[in-house]
This record gives structure tokens, sequence and C-alpha cells, in this order.
């Protein structure tokens, strides 16, 4: 396995390819890599993703978490965890989202439980899900973490989900836990 960047991805074929490796991961990582990748889709020449891709991110946040808790605890259910507590490990411990969890206790509730259930991220001013971040600039002097996919900001009542960022940290989370897995 190699760096996964999409930073400077700008092609729809950019970003096959840099799945395309992963993609041969044990099943079911890999099936869920390239169901994501295939999801985006080119329009005007730009990439472009949608509200289902972003429900896949964080569906599949949530199992995986859950898949890692049923490994750091064999032999007890996978049901006596949480989707909540699954999504939170997952992001905390291997997508490196802890400080936002910290300081924002309903990720959860706004971003995965908003749009499986409601189509829609959860509060008083969301602006909807992107695959890149519109203006850095202006996002940073919200205070906004721009190099993660989840927006929210103490200075502004945004919540966005920006995909590429988050995409390329569930990636790399994925490979943490393989890594540790195989005793790497």
């Amino acid at each position: 396995m190699s760096d996964f960047d999409l930073k400077d991805v700008k092609k729809l074929e950019d970003l096959k390819k840099a799945c395309k490796e992963f993609f041969e991961l044990e099943k079911p990582y890999g099936w869920m890599i390239e169901e994501l990748a295939n999801s985006f889709y080119e329009k005007d020449s730009e990439i472009q993703g949608n509200y289902l891709t972003a429900i896949g991110l964080f569906c599949y946040s949530e199992a995986i978490g859950r898949e890692i808790m049923h490994y750091r605890h064999p032999g007890t259910s996978r049901n006596r965890f949480s989707g909540k507590d699954c999504f939170n490990f997952f992001l905390r411990e291997y997508m490196g989202y802890g400080s936002i969890l910290d300081k924002w206790q309903d990720v959860y509730k706004w971003y995965r439980h908003g749009l499986c259930h409601e189509y829609k991220i959860d509060g008083p001013t969301t602006t909807g899900v992107f695959v890149y971040y519109q203006d850095i600039l202006a996002f940073q002097g919200m205070g906004v973490d721009t190099t993660k996919g989840i927006l929210l900001s103490e200075k502004s009542s945004k919540r966005m989900f920006i995909l590429l960022p988050y995409l390329e940290d569930f990636v790399k989370g994925i490979e943490k836990f393989l890594k540790e897995k195989s005793g790497m």
C-alpha cells in the first residue's frame, strides 16, 4: 500500500486510478473503496459527488468501526456496540477526527443520522455536500480544519461535508487497521 493522496485530484480518471490499488484489499474493504470511487461522476470536466456518496461514506465508517471493535473484542457480539460508538471509534482512532469529535458531540447525529434518515445534514444552516472545499481561505478564517471532510465552525452555523478529504482519511483509516491486523 502507498500514500493515498487526493489533494490534487481534479479529474475522475485520476480519482479512480488513485483508488485502483486498494480495490484488491481483503473483502469487504476493497469493494467499499471501489463502490465509493464509482459513485463519483464527471460533469463539465469536474468531479462531482452526491448525497448517496456521503451516505455511503458515513455508513461504511460505522460498519468498519464495528468490525474493528469486534476484532478487538473477540467472542463478543457485533451488536454489543452502538452505531454511534462504532462510527466515533473509527473516526477518532483511525481517521484522525478526534479533535472534531471532542469539540462537537453530535457529529454522528448531525451527519450520519441526518443524511441516512432525513437526507440532509442536521443543523441551523446546512450548506450541503461538496467534492472540494470551495474557498479554503474563508473556511480557515472561520477556524475550520480544511484537511478534514467534516466542516463545523464555532464562528458560523454552517455544517458541510467535503467528500474527497473524508474519502482520503477513510482509506487511510482502513490501511491503518489492516496494518494493525497483520501485525505490521
